[in-house]
């Protein structure tokens, strides 16, 4: 009988390959204490959560010798499209006067 024949004559194949399961079994293990369920925030400890959330992100700055190069490129590159950042200028609509050109696409 070939390897494979005898693991398919296995009712439940266990890597065995056909030949009976031992009897010693490995214990089960131990269940996980069940937890409780949290307790849901009241509206003032939300906010005094994200109070101090906000309160450490605000102070909080990368000191890295990489953060500082990216700082130092983005103020270059917010010098050099300086004078591309204008405000958009509102044009009138076209003429409705009938004139050939002049209806609106």
């Amino acid at each position: 009988m070939t390897p494979y024949e005898r693991l398919m004559t296995e009712q439940w194949p266990t890597g065995r390959f056909g030949r009976a399961e031992s009897a010693e079994r490995r214990p089960l293990p131990e269940r996980p204490p069940q937890r409780r369920p949290a307790r849901p925030w009241t509206p003032q400890e939300q906010a005094q959560h994200v109070a101090d959330l906000e309160a450490a992100l605000s102070t909080w700055q990368d000191t890295s010798a990489a953060a500082d190069r990216k700082r130092e490129y983005n103020r270059a590159h917010a010098r050099q499209t300086a004078d591309l950042r204008r405000p958009l200028r509102l044009l009138p609509p076209p003429a409705q006067d009938g004139r050939a050109g002049t209806e609106a696409a």
